[in-house]
């Protein structure tokens, strides 16, 4: 159910208060900017990306009335910006496995015995990754917001303006596609190509 909060923040800021637009930027400038890093996997253009969704709220803001909660109508925008803006790219970056820098540990230093384990787990990691960014748009936007935001079924439907079945069905698919890589990759692992 919206929030009041929420409620009372969109009527005032749909008035001209900007206090009350900043409150609710605030409020969800968090779980947008982690759902729009997760489906772009670039900081950089998660920021301008968040940054361009908030200023698309700001000027549409009289056009919600309310028929969804504010954060699902949110959610909508930023969900299709981030779809829009991988169609738009024409190639897909291939980002290099930097585990140094992203896991926090040195594999030289011999203080830290779970070298072996964190590489493991770091590799792992980085297939996933890999398969994921294989998926199509609309079943990349599903997994990112089921998986890394834990929204419900429900919420991500009307968030993407889908039935729910379809919602299901992306996800099925999305799993499916990402541990079919996963065991791909592991096999050709141990086989050594």
């Amino acid at each position: 159910m919206e929030s009041m909060a929420d409620l009372e923040l969109v009527a005032r800021a749909q008035r001209g208060e900007s206090p009350a637009f900043d409150a609710l930027m605030l409020r969800y400038q968090t779980r947008v900017s982690n759902m729009v890093y997760r489906y772009v996997e670039d900081r950089d253009v998660a920021s301008d990306l968040v940054q361009d969704i908030f200023v698309k709220i700001y000027t549409h803001l009289k056009r919600f009335k309310g028929e969804s909660s504010f954060s699902t109508w949110l959610f909508r925008i930023a969900a299709n910006d981030c779809i829009d803006h991988i169609r738009r790219q024409k190639t897909r970056k291939e980002t290099s496995l930097e585990l140094i820098s992203e896991y926090g540990f040195d594999p030289a230093d011999p203080r830290d015995e779970s070298v072996d384990e964190r590489l493991i787990e770091a590799a792992d990691h980085q297939m996933v990754r890999l398969a994921i960014r294989q998926l199509d748009a609309d079943q990349k936007m599903v997994l990112v917001m089921k998986v890394y935001e834990e929204m419900t079924f429900e919420d991500i439907a009307a968030a993407l303006a889908l039935p729910l079945s379809t919602v299901k069905s992306r996800l099925y698919k999305a799993l499916e596609h990402v541990g079919r890589q996963v065991r791909r990759r592991q096999l050709i692992e141990r086989i050594g190509t």
